[in-house]
Formats: structure tokens, sequence, C-alpha cells
């Protein structure tokens, strides 16, 4: 899963999300990213101000970054990019890939993103231009054959496709394919369950369980119990 760039340039995977809460899906993702690619390392960013959400029932942003550094703390090639908190305004993935790009101009950064994510981004704030910025990584379930994939990106981008999985954009970016297991786990799963009373016990990472468990009652202010 190599872009036309030099080998010896770094190669950050960026995986985006408001991560309200984190939990073993997410974890897993990069396990298998850093598993399946040539990534040298893997960048959780935290949206500051989700722009498609309603920011009164997402955790702060330090409650949520505490809980991710908590739990990569001891995954090697996994760490927290801040960059989000440190702009003003909604949290645009093309404006985060635009600073990332100008301030390091000799690493290269691939955006992961789920193959829903891709479908919907002529919804995204610039989402075309994301392609001539950062090379993508489209993540999709074991067993799909990614023709919807395929004719999405031959309509909304100038591409060409190169072998299966993997296309290019003309004066663009790569985009590649990644297929991982199925673990049909989410952060809204987890909130329902968790305001519910039940256990979220091998949903999340340890270090997130004990951190609800522990703040219940500043929890439920955000989550609505």
């Amino acid at each position: 899963m190599e872009s036309g760039s030099s080998k010896n340039i770094p190669r950050t995977g960026l995986l985006g999300g408001s991560f309200n809460p984190l939990h073993i899906g997410h974890l897993r993702l990069c396990v298998e990213i850093l598993e399946q690619t040539s990534l040298n390392r893997v960048q959780i960013v935290p949206a500051y101000i989700p722009p498609h959400k309603d920011i009164k029932t997402i955790l702060p942003f330090e409650t949520r970054s505490a809980m991710i550094e908590a739990s990569i703390e001891n995954f090697s090639g996994i760490s927290v990019n801040y960059l989000e908190k440190e702009r003003s305004g909604p949290s645009f993935t093309f404006d985060t890939l635009q600073t990332l790009t100008r301030e390091n101009p000799d690493e290269q950064f691939v955006f992961i993103m789920g193959d829903s994510d891709l479908l919907s981004m002529p919804k995204w704030y610039k989402g075309r231009e994301i392609g001539y910025l950062s090379d993508l990584i489209v993540v999709s379930r074991e067993g799909d054959d990614g023709k919807t994939l395929d004719d999405f990106i031959s309509s909304f981008w100038d591409a060409q496709k190169q072998a299966k999985g993997m296309w290019q954009i003309n004066q663009g970016r790569q985009i590649s394919y990644l297929s991982v297991p199925r673990i049909d786990v989410s952060s809204s799963m987890i909130r329902s369950r968790w305001l519910a009373g039940k256990s979220v016990q091998w949903l999340v990472p340890d270090q997130v369980k004990n951190y609800l468990d522990l703040n219940e009652d500043k929890i439920s202010r955000f989550w609505g119990k």
C-alpha cells in the first residue's frame, strides 16, 4: 500500500473522530492498520468541535483525550494528535490536513476513514479537495467486494484504478482499501448501554470503563442520563 512518495519519508496515519467514547473497535483498527500497511505510526485525532454533532452531548475534549491517552499508553506506534484543539471553529478534516501538511513538509499524512464516510464526502467541507492533500485508506469489512466504493470514486474524482482496491487521483493522491475483521461496536452503542446500566466490559478499554465508573455523575450530565 505504497504511495508514489519516497519510502524514506515518515508516513503517519490519521484516525479522526469524536471518540465519545473510544472503544475497542477504534483500537483494533489502529492495530490492523499498523500490521497491514507501511505506515510508521497512527495518530488518533479527537475533534475539538465536531461539525455535524450536538456538542452538548459530547464529553469535553480533555476528558475524551485523557481516556484515549490512558488506553494507548502501552501501544507502540499509536499516539494522540491535539491539533484540532489549537484551531478555532469546527474541526473540519480539510483544515486539519492542510495545517499538518503545511507545518510538516518532511512527513506524509494518510487519512483513515470508513467506507460509509467515503460515500458521504460530497457533504463534507471541501470533501473533494481532501483527495489532493492526503492519501486515503478506506476501511471496509471483510467480504465487501468494493464495487460501491469503486463506482463512487470514479464519479467523485478524476481517478484511475491501478489495481483491485487501489486508485490514483489525477494530480492528487492515492486511495487504498483496507479490509478488517468486523467488530460491531460503536460509541453510540456504548453510551446507550452505559446509560441503561448495562455492562460495557470488553466493549471499551479497561481505562475507559474505569473512568466512566468513577465519574458517573459528570458523564451523565453530557450523555443525558
